[in-house]
């Protein structure tokens, strides 16, 4: 009966752990489908940063990477505890506890293929998320730009800038025009004008105004978003060497379950080969003599 069983973990290690096909017939199940919708794109850049990671720790997806990382977490400690076991087994414990040993050991790689499947999907979805939101704000600072909006706002706020300007000046004029003392007009006008400089302050260095920045330097937000990109590929690289070690990991595990099945079908490597010993024909040559 242990026999079978050996035979059967390895059927299942050699196969690179096909039962994780059945898992993703239930990808519908674990799923996150961000919008790049008009509220999302009208955000500041880096809170749509924020939000975007906030959608996804909200997601089925995320919730089941959640549970697989404590699976995970439980599942090593299971491993460490019967690697100790297995160091003072006797002999007739050994094989139960090896056995025990490689199930859990390939436990831990499925959940590690499927948390590293589900960590792809997220990636490839942030990914396209990026660039729908980077296409619109590039369409949409375009459109702006060559509006006729666009250019009499600017126009407008030319005047405005040249009214202010020449205001202050007339201000300053009756200010300073010769008065021994401050009139209730030249105080009030000092007194509105601290203030506001004030506000200007308060609004230029306001969280919600400031432009974005990468390494201390402020950047647009078509920049701030291809970082962001960037970012999304180097994970996805880490996630690809993080395949190459599941590889060999189920490789030496379906080595293990093999070395297995071998010593309890023709006993240990370290045993002899017990060969039928058969009479030879010279050694009773004598007695035809």
């Amino acid at each position: 009966m242990l026999l079978h069983k050996v035979v059967f973990l390895f059927i299942l290690t050699s196969f690179s752990f096909s039962a994780m096909s059945s898992a993703d017939g239930q990808k519908s199940k674990v799923s996150w489908q961000p919008v790049a919708s008009d509220k999302l794109i009208r955000l500041p850049v880096n809170i749509i940063e924020k939000r975007v990671e906030q959608d996804f720790n909200m997601s089925p997806m995320a919730s089941r990477v959640s549970n697989i990382e404590k699976e995970m977490l439980n599942t090593v400690n299971q491993m460490k505890a019967l690697g100790e076991q297995l160091s003072n087994a006797q002999d007739e414990d050994l094989i139960e506890q090896r056995h025990a040993l490689l199930q859990q050991k390939s436990h831990y790689l499925d959940l590690l293929q499927e948390s590293q499947s589900l960590r792809q999907r997220a990636l490839a979805t942030k990914q396209d998320l990026y660039l729908n939101i980077l296409d619109k704000i590039t369409a949409q600072n375009k459109s702006n730009s060559s509006s006729l909006g666009y250019q009499l706002r600017q126009s407008q706020k030319a005047a405005r800038a040249r009214m202010e300007k020449m205001i202050t000046r007339v201000d300053q004029h009756l200010v300073n025009g010769g008065y021994d003392e401050a009139s209730p007009y030249a105080t009030e006008y000092a007194t509105n004008l601290d203030k506001i400089n004030q506000l200007k302050n308060k609004i230029s260095k306001h969280s919600a105004n400031k432009s974005p920045t990468l390494n201390g330097v402020e950047v647009t937000s078509q920049e701030y978003l291809r970082q962001l990109l960037i970012d999304v590929s180097s994970e996805q690289s880490l996630l690809d060497q993080e395949g190459l070690l599941l590889s060999y990991m189920a490789r030496l595990v379906a080595l293990d379950a093999n070395e297995m099945e071998y010593q309890m079908s023709y006993g240990a490597d370290e045993m002899e080969v017990k060969r039928q010993e058969i009479t030879s024909p010279s050694s009773v040559a004598d007695l035809f003599l």
